[in-house]
């Protein structure tokens, strides 16, 4: 007995010693998420922004660009963690990177209790008050979202947030779309992360949150 004992010991000291592979990230949406920024930096009210899938607005509180702003952390992750291409093209580097930083929250000053509605919450937006956006993880899904109508022709191809619409009717192509989210949050940004999983509207879609310098 006392044998059996040492051996169960020691295989379970090898099998929590070898190191375990990190989880594919190819069914991921990665996000980043700005900290506080100042109300001047966030996203006002404008019943007419369109999607996020026309990359038309970023607003001034975003975390970093794609393809021209090497100083910033999502072009470092995109190069050396992602091993992504240089993107020139923004709305093709936001369609195909595996990161989603695309906008500021609406008032990064406000509580982080609101931008974590902000940033999962489906029924965000529901008056229309910041025109066509939607809640962040949504948008995450929407700017990779792409419905081929007719293979001949590429012209009629849908994307955004109808082509989003018609995958939700059909499982087979919705579960094409990362629909898994790691979360990555600077400063509030990582309380807002928090926010969202312990809120009453979490939807159990992450599963990593990573938070630098974030007062929890």
């Amino acid at each position: 007995m006392k044998n059996l004992i040492l051996i169960v010991a020691f295989l379970s000291v090898v099998a929590w010693a070898i190191p375990k592979p990190m989880e594919s990230i190819t069914n991921y949406n990665v996000m980043m998420l700005h900290g506080a920024l100042g109300s001047d930096k966030g996203f006002k009210p404008d019943n007419s922004i369109p999607e996020a899938t026309y990359g038309s607005y970023e607003g001034s509180g975003h975390i970093g660009k794609y393809g021209d702003h090497k100083d910033r952390v999502t072009y470092w992750l995109s190069q050396n963690v992602f091993e992504e291409p240089d993107w020139s093209d923004t709305k093709n580097a936001v369609r195909a990177s595996s990161i989603y930083a695309w906008r500021s929250f609406t008032n990064p000053a406000n509580s982080s209790k609101n931008n974590a509605e902000e940033l999962g919450d489906r029924t965000w937006n529901k008056d229309g008050n910041f025109g066509k956006r939607r809640a962040l993880i949504e948008e995450a899904q929407e700017v990779k979202a792409r419905f081929v109508i007719d293979e001949n022709d590429t012209s009629l191809d849908l994307y955004g947030q109808s082509a989003l619409e018609k995958m939700r009717q059909n499982p087979d192509l919705y579960r094409q779309l990362a629909s898994r989210y790691i979360l990555i949050g600077h400063s509030m940004g990582g309380v807002v992360s928090r926010e969202y999983v312990q809120g009453n509207f979490y939807n159990g879609d992450v599963d990593k949150i990573i938070t630098l310098d974030s007062p929890h």
